[in-house]
């Protein structure tokens, strides 16, 4: 028989189009990373996936390097901020936040750490130093390799997602310019890569591009893309979109619609029309969008569909 402990286990985000792209949801004991610009709702995923894992009655870790965690925000993407529920720590250095995740993984052992961010922790001989002293060049990575690489040989159990910012490398012509502070070590430890990027905004006359914005026009949210550059559990370079409001509300039903589109359990026929099952012709996306947000029953019959479907694919 299978070796239970060789099994994928995975904490869903409950979005149906996420989960399809990932294969299911982050894994548990491995790591993950999630990577993108300033901004892009990269707090905000990792945020959805603590929420979600805490629904199911999981505990989680967050290790609030940039020290920006509101607890009132967190609950409105809904995160359950009680002391059962979450731990936020904040370390004072690079090997501080290693030796606590360490810990807790080995001990408490919690269903996800969450470790926001990378490039915020600093090691501990830079935050003895003056700031006249010695460049201290090549530190920081060198400390973060060696915390990724011991996390994850003790780590068994829990979901660790390590969030990331890109940089931009001067001077390159040929290739991708961006880069990812903390050296090359969370490349190779990581399962999963989700690159999350900013889309156009949503305002209170319908989806605007970034310069299109005029009178008495507000920004209400916005467009949520997310794309899996690297999956050992499923198959990589996926995308889909989410709808997210300033609101702290995601809606995720246009990449469900895509979904069952490829899966082929809604038609897309000329004229903007999609066929759905025993409803039959709607005319355009968003009176498809509207009707899947107010019939439970038919959003819960294509889920359970496309979730068949990639049964059988796989």
């Amino acid at each position: 028989p299978e070796d239970t402990a060789l099994k994928s286990v995975f904490i869903p985000f409950d979005i149906p189009a996420v989960d399809a792209m990932l294969g299911g949801g982050v894994p548990k004991g491995r790591s993950s990373l999630i990577y993108g610009e300033p901004g892009a709702g990269k707090s905000l995923l990792a945020q959805l996936l603590i929420a979600s894992c805490q629904k199911r009655g999981g505990f989680a870790l967050f290790v609030d390097a940039e020290h920006t965690f509101d607890s009132a925000w967190a609950s409105k993407t809904g995160v359950d901020t009680s002391p059962e529920k979450l731990l936020v720590v904040r370390p004072r250095s690079t090997e501080q936040a290693f030796d606590l995740i360490c810990d807790a993984v080995e001990s408490i052992k919690p269903d996800i750490v969450v470790v926001d961010s990378i490039p915020a922790l600093v090691p501990q001989s830079i935050m003895e130093a003056s700031m006249e002293e010695k460049d201290f060049q090549g530190l920081e990575p060198r400390k973060i390799t060696a915390g990724i690489k011991k996390v994850t040989l003790i780590n068994q159990s829990t979901a660790v997602v390590y969030i990331n910012q890109t940089r931009v490398s001067f001077g390159v012509i040929y290739g991708n310019p961006e880069s990812l502070p903390g050296g090359k070590a969370l490349r190779f430890h990581s399962s999963l890569f989700i690159r999350v990027r900013q889309g156009k905004w949503l305002t209170t006359t319908g989806d605007q591009e970034d310069f299109g914005v005029h009178g008495d026009t507000k920004r209400i949210g916005f467009v949520l893309r997310l794309r899996t550059e690297k999956n050992k559990l499923a198959p990589p370079f996926q995308e889909c979109e989410l709808d997210f409001r300033f609101t702290g509300d995601v809606d995720g039903t246009e990449s469900l619609i895509n979904l069952a589109v490829q899966r082929g359990i809604i038609e897309r026929g000329g004229a903007g029309y999609f066929t759905l099952p025993e409803i039959g012709r709607v005319r355009g996306l968003e009176e498809t969008k509207k009707l899947l947000r107010e019939n439970h029953e038919l959003r819960e019959t294509i889920i359970k569909e496309i979730s068949k479907r990639s049964e059988v694919s796989v």
